[in-house]
């Protein structure tokens, strides 16, 4: 989105997006201190507090990725060395809870087009925090979360601490070199890839980039599930069950959400298991193997064996493990499938991620 689009929106909905404060002029791109040091806000806003008026100084950012966010920060700093009297407030046409807890500690304000919106000055306080993302804007060009591109990704948070280069990145991946720089220059342009000349680049804000991905991605809006019944009392004996299995070559599974959170970071009892199938390999052969071995009675709903065909053909299995005799995805294709799960998600994906170590990494900035 453009600049001038956004603050045409922000002009039209701002009095609804400051619900609260009486707002009593809005003027575009007014210039902010004197002589040589003179800076330009976006726009300012005159709101009435009591009997006090207070000008809020926007300043517009078409995007929030991170490299924008921290670019918009400076920005408003300047304009605060200016005049001391306005109020900071960073707009963008979405920002995400990651970019909002980063602004709230540079206590920077914020507000967006799908009505997330906090200003703190005086006695004032509105925190608004809306419940999706209503401004959905299609980027053209490549997309980093796409399967064949998360496999860089997936590599780069492998190993965060150490510099890649494109040429081992593709080999790694089995990925063109071609390709491969194109999504290093996407991750670069949003914030995401520090290079270093003859070392290549490593992955940073790995923060911010899972909550992107995890914006892009659901583990139950984006896999085809099929619910079977197994005769089990709870996911350790189905777990159980699964080990002595004699799994055929064809045949190819990972454990994930809380099946394979046991394994790796016990903390939610459960009694459901998720499993991946290979969907470059005969998946109805390897359904068929599943039903047969185990006794699985297919259902409609209340299944406590959930057979998976996966949205990530590739990425779904890269990096996978066994773990006590299971296979296993990765740890962040586990935090993926977890965040956002219904069923107490958020706490065993938070506990993987620190179980992983990626949570105290030099990237986690």
């Amino acid at each position: 989105m453009k600049e001038q689009e956004l603050r045409e929106k922000v002009k039209n909905s701002i009095s609804n997006l400051l619900d609260g404060l009486q707002v009593i002029q809005v003027k575009e791109l007014v210039p902010v201190g004197r002589g040589r040091e003179r800076g330009l806000a976006g726009m300012v806003v005159t709101v009435k507090v009591g009997n006090r008026c207070k000008r809020l100084g926007l300043q517009f950012m078409p995007t929030a990725y991170p490299r924008e966010l921290e670019r918009g920060v400076l920005e408003l700093r300047k304009l605060l060395e200016r005049d001391s009297s306005l109020v900071p407030i960073l707009v963008a046409p979405f920002i995400s809870e990651v970019g909002q807890r980063r602004l709230r500690i540079h206590r920077i304000g914020y507000l967006d087009l799908s009505g997330n919106v906090y200003t703190a000055f005086d006695n004032v306080l509105i925190h608004k925090v809306a419940p999706a993302n209503a401004n959905v804007q299609k980027k053209e060009g490549i997309n980093i979360f796409a399967d064949k591109a998360s496999l860089i990704l997936r590599e780069l948070s492998i190993k965060p601490d150490e510099y890649h280069t494109v040429r081992g990145l593709a080999s790694t991946t089995t990925s063109s070199i071609g390709w491969t720089s194109e999504v290093l220059r996407e991750l670069e342009e949003r914030g995401y890839l520090e290079r270093k000349p003859s070392a290549g680049g490593r992955i940073r804000r790995l923060e911010h980039l899972l909550d992107e991905w995890t914006g892009n991605y659901s583990f139950l809006g984006k896999n085809n599930i099929r619910s079977f019944f197994i005769r089990a009392e709870g996911l350790e004996e189905i777990l159980s069950i699964l080990k002595q299995l004699k799994v055929p070559n064809e045949v190819n599974y990972s454990l994930t959400l809380h099946s394979g959170a046991h394994l790796v970071a016990p903390f939610v009892q459960f009694s459901e298991c998720h499993i991946y199938l290979d969907r470059r390999r005969d998946l109805e052969r390897q359904t068929d193997f599943f039903v047969e071995s185990l006794g699985l009675l297919e259902t409609e709903t209340g299944g406590n064996f959930q057979i998976v065909r996966p949205y990530y053909s590739f990425g779904v299995f890269y990096h996978a493990r066994t773990i006590e005799g299971l296979k296993v995805v990765s740890d962040l294709q586990l935090y993926l499938d977890l965040i956002r799960f219904p069923t107490r998600g958020r706490e065993a994906a938070e506990k993987v991620l620190a179980q992983s170590g990626l949570a105290n990494v030099n990237s986690w900035r």
